[in-house]
């Protein structure tokens, strides 16, 4: 992305890894309007 989201813009799609297996597209799988993202580097 080369520029920063601004209020009402859309989110972009996003196909996320996720900790037990499997994946999850942000925001087509959202079970809700609001949604908190955890993004985890994982270790050194």
């Amino acid at each position: 992305m080369n520029a920063k989201l601004q209020q009402g813009d859309r989110f972009p799609s996003l196909t996320l890894k996720l900790v037990g297996g499997g994946t999850m597209r942000v925001p087509e799988e959202m079970s809700t309007r609001y949604l908190a993202l955890l993004f985890y580097r994982g270790h050194w």
